[in-house]
């Protein structure tokens, strides 16, 4: 569609009509996008060992491979906010995919330590924009019904990335080495073109520029998410982020050595650990979306974060490795679906000309400042056991209940919102 703005666009979603194509290949771009995110994330670590034995590189120096996307990412993901709120969303997302799938191709050139590192940031700076800026752009073209469905799905790509990775090491590495592993990257620069050419921009954000050119709102203004008006939702939505990551990346980082060590398990290390594992978050995803975007928002995430509560203590007190090859898919069926909510519900409450600057700035913000949370986690072990330390992250989930509570419920305003402030305003 073509019109006032001069150039092509997705209208602002009617909340009855069926589903266009340009929604769904919208919303599959953004799934793939992610999918290919997380599985370039994990090609150095599927493929550490044969890249330690070839380059003799000490596991110290490995882990700093392994840890500078980290940096990269939240430097990218905090900039590439604003630079949607700017520039546009596809378009943001064209250059980011394009970015980290040249430096990642790069990467099975690396001959030093020293240009591993420098890739690996580069690469870790596009990796930081996709669950954002992603998110956001199918938030505004869907219609509300659909919206915590949509983040789900493309949540999912959490668990096929590292699943990819894995099976494309299993593929490549025996018969090829570890670089041509890394030619895989191609396939996002393939995905960006055809993405810019299909994909237009959403109205909903063509409309705010337009606006912007006239001198009625300011596009990106990080000050606004502390105005009077958004003040609240910005510190509460990050604490509802902040305290899940924290739980997240606490118990996570050290559930693998925890099995292997206290439960003396070796199950970590296979595939079908973590298969189980993952088809379970899948299925979380989907069932916590199907409710959501029925019943609202709030009820399901006030459930899954209590839930998450129990579902950590149980699981610290298995001692049958069957018995927790058995709850695995449990466990993430109840742990896993809050994050596939943010996307859509913070989309939901921040309006159109500040939306991605406050998810991806939010989210990014979260992530990097989580990172400290394995450290606590390792003090608390060294006093008293890993066990009681995994325990602990159980009362995280209890205190995101907090900001949660402090949030409005959006899905009751979606009349108003569909035309003021909401997603696909």
């Amino acid at each position: 569609m073509e019109g006032a703005y001069g150039q092509r666009y997705i209208p602002i979603p009617d909340e009855h009509a069926p589903l266009k194509a340009i929604q769904v290949v919208v919303w599959i771009f953004a799934w793939i996008a992610l999918i290919l995110d997380v599985m370039d994330w994990q090609l150095v670590s599927v493929s550490a060992t044969a890249m330690m034995a070839d380059l003799k590189i000490p596991a110290a120096s490995l882990g700093l491979v392994l840890g500078f996307p980290l940096l990269g990412a939240g430097i990218g993901g905090l900039l590439s906010g604003w630079l949607s709120d700017k520039f546009g969303r596809v378009n943001v997302m064209f250059y980011c995919l394009l970015w980290y799938s040249i430096f990642t191709v790069c990467f099975a050139f690396a001959n030093s330590l020293g240009m591993m590192l420098f890739l690996r940031l580069m690469v870790g700076i596009g990796l930081g924009a996709q669950w954002g800026v992603g998110n956001t752009l199918v938030a505004e073209i869907m219609p509300a019904r659909l919206r915590i469905m949509c983040s789900a799905v493309i949540q999912t790509g959490f668990a096929f990335g590292p699943m990819l990775a894995a099976q494309l090491a299993k593929v490549v590495i025996p018969s090829y080495g570890w670089r041509p592993l890394f030619y895989f990257g191609a396939i996002g620069i393939v995905i960006a073109i055809l993405a810019k050419i299909v994909i237009p921009e959403p109205e909903a954000w063509l409309k705010k520029r337009h606006e912007a050119h006239q001198g009625l709102v300011k596009l990106g203004n990080i000050a606004q998410l502390f105005s009077p008006e958004l003040r609240r939702r910005t510190i509460c939505a990050f604490g509802l982020v902040w305290f899940t990551l924290l739980a997240y990346w606490g118990s996570m980082s050290w559930i693998p050595n925890w099995l292997a060590t206290d439960r003396g398990l070796d199950i970590v290390k296979a595939m079908n650990y973590l298969l189980v594992l993952n088809c379970g978050g899948v299925v979380g995803y989907i069932v916590f979306a199907f409710i959501a975007d029925r019943w609202g928002r709030k009820p399901p995430a006030y459930f899954a974060l209590a839930a998450s509560f129990v579902a950590v203590l149980i699981f610290v007190s298995i001692k049958s490795g069957s018995t927790l090859l058995a709850f695995a898919p449990i466990y993430a069926f109840i742990t896993y679906p809050i994050f596939g909510m943010y996307g859509g519900y913070m989309s939901e409450l921040f309006p159109t000309e500040v939306r991605a600057t406050a998810v991806n700035g939010i989210y990014n913000l979260a992530r990097m400042t989580s990172f400290f949370m394995p450290y606590i986690m390792g003090a608390i072990a060294a006093a008293t056991s890993m066990t009681v330390a995994i325990g602990f992250t159980a009362v995280l989930y209890l205190c995101s209940l907090v900001p949660l509570a402090l949030l409005p419920e959006t899905i009751k305003k979606v009349g108003q919102r569909a035309v003021s402030s909401g997603a696909g305003a």
